[in-house]
């Protein structure tokens, strides 16, 4: 895309092929900045807004989307070549993948993986706005703060684009609730149910025993129907919601990491510091050390 600093923003492009393009644009000023480039039919591109908001003006300015801090937002025209211009927004920063279509059936294909969304990408035009995951923000994060030589971050580039994308379209499989092992719709009501149950309260959640007697669900369709709609335990779920909260209060630098696991319900604090590690690589406090 070529796109080039200005007097108000900073950007950092990462052209790694000729299928794959990142780029980050942070407005430092107190005022709107505005970016021109067009749209190439051949690729889909996705924008993740971690500061601020960004404005997409498409087919100058004929139409026109906002994207606020903590959204992303896939955009694909595969019909025509359209010209955008971006408006980031007074202290705002936007992180751009752009990744040719054909190379994204490449990757689904070679991997055998089967995803709706993917699929349904053919000659409309496609765009889905999402909240950015905690794991995709903490992704975005070692994107910006990379110090390689050219080689060595290609290929680390390289790595951070496909743990990206596997974290955004698994992301969407989960939604989809899609389950086989469920006998009936409404068992699969009843454990989203119990899911949202669960997050209403996860510093004192509840024993495996109460759930079923409450929801009234045996421990067996419980345990299965949640891993198969969740991938994922219950407790193990209930854990990376946990930390994924931690993480929101972690950015907000107000409290000491020993009250964000107490609020999280965590009775030693370097058990929470030893469950966040592992899932993040980071400890809480190098973790809060990228947002001073």
């Amino acid at each position: 895309m070529n796109l080039k600093n200005t007097h108000k923003s900073k950007i950092n492009e990462y052209k790694l092929s000729t299928d794959v393009y990142i780029a980050q644009i942070d407005n430092f000023t107190d005022s709107t900045d505005t970016i021109l480039k067009g749209i190439d039919k051949r690729y889909i591109q996705f924008y993740f807004c971690t500061k601020g908001s960004v404005t997409f003006n498409f087919n100058n300015g004929i139409y026109k989307i906002n994207l606020h801090e903590a959204k992303s937002f896939l955009f694909y025209y595969p019909t025509l070549d359209i010209p955008l211009s971006l408006n980031i927004n007074a202290e705002s920063k936007v992180y751009i993948v752009v990744l040719s279509i054909q190379k994204m059936h490449q990757l689904f294909a070679e991997y055998q993986i089967q995803n709706d969304l993917i699929s349904s990408l053919t000659q409309d035009k496609f765009y889905i706005e999402r909240e950015i995951l905690p794991a995709i923000k903490l992704v975005l994060n070692q994107i910006e703060q990379t110090k390689l030589t050219p080689q060595l971050q290609n290929l680390f580039l390289i790595g951070k684009m496909y743990e990206l994308f596997t974290l955004y379209f698994s992301e969407i499989e989960n939604e989809s609730g899609h389950c086989p092992f469920l006998n009936n719709e409404n068992e699969g009501k009843r454990i989203k149910e119990i899911k949202d149950y669960l997050l209403a309260d996860f510093k004192n959640p509840p024993t495996i025993k109460e759930l079923c007697e409450k929801f009234s669900i045996s421990e067996y369709h419980l345990k299965e129907g949640f891993k198969e709609l969740y991938n994922s335990t219950i407790y193990g779920y209930l854990l990376d919601k946990k930390l994924e909260f931690a993480l929101h209060r972690l950015e907000e630098n107000k409290l000491k990491v020993k009250d964000i696991a107490f609020e999280i319900g965590y009775e030693n604090p370097s058990h929470f510091i030893s469950a966040f590690k592992k899932k993040y690589s980071l400890t809480p406090k190098q973790y809060t050390k990228q947002f001073k």
